[in-house]
C-alpha cells in the first residue's frame, strides 16, 4: 500500500504551475524589455556616426570639385552627383533626409554650408550636425 501512495503522489504533479509559468514570462519579458533598450540606445549613436561619415565625405568631395574646378563650390549637391564625384545615396543623412547645402558659407572662411538637421529633423536645434564643427570622433 505504501508504494501505490508514493506512485500516486508522483503521477498527479505533470507540469508547472501557473505561477511557475507566469515566473518565467516576466523574466523573459524584463530580459526582453532590457535588450530593446540597449540597442535602441546605439542605434542612434550609430546614425550619428554615419552621418558624419557621409558629410566628411561629402566635404572632401566638395574639396576635389573646388581643386579642379574655379574654385567655387558647386551650385548644389546633385552637381556632385552628375559629375561622379558621389553616388546620389550619398546626399542623404542617416535619417533619410536631404542634408541642407548652401553654396555660399553662413560665416567668414567657410565657403558653403552643410548640415544635417540630426534624429529630431529639425533646423536650428541641439542636435544639428554642422560640417564645420561636428567631432567626428564623437557619436553626439
Amino acid at each position: 500500500m505504501k508504494g501505490t501512495l508514493i506512485k500516486r503522489r508522483y503521477a498527479v504533479r505533470h507540469g508547472f504551475s501557473l505561477l511557475e509559468i507566469s515566473l518565467v514570462v516576466v523574466l523573459i519579458g524584463l530580459l526582453t524589455a532590457g535588450a530593446a533598450v540597449a540597442l535602441l540606445g546605439r542605434a542612434q549613436a550609430t546614425k550619428i556616426r554615419i552621418t558624419k561619415s557621409t558629410m566628411n565625405l561629402l566635404k572632401g568631395q566638395i574639396s576635389s570639385y573646388m581643386a579642379e574646378g574655379n574654385g567655387a563650390p558647386p551650385a548644389s549637391l546633385q552637381v556632385l552627383v552628375d559629375k561622379q564625384y558621389v553616388e546620389k545615396s550619398t546626399l542623404k543623412d542617416a535619417w533619410k533626409q536631404d542634408f541642407y547645402y548652401n553654396p555660399q558659407g553662413a560665416s567668414a572662411g567657410q565657403p558653403y554650408t552643410l548640415i544635417s538637421f540630426g534624429p529630431d529633423l529639425q533646423a536650428g536645434t541641439a542636435d544639428d550636425i554642422d560640417v564645420w564643427t561636428m567631432d567626428i570622433t564623437s557619436d553626439e
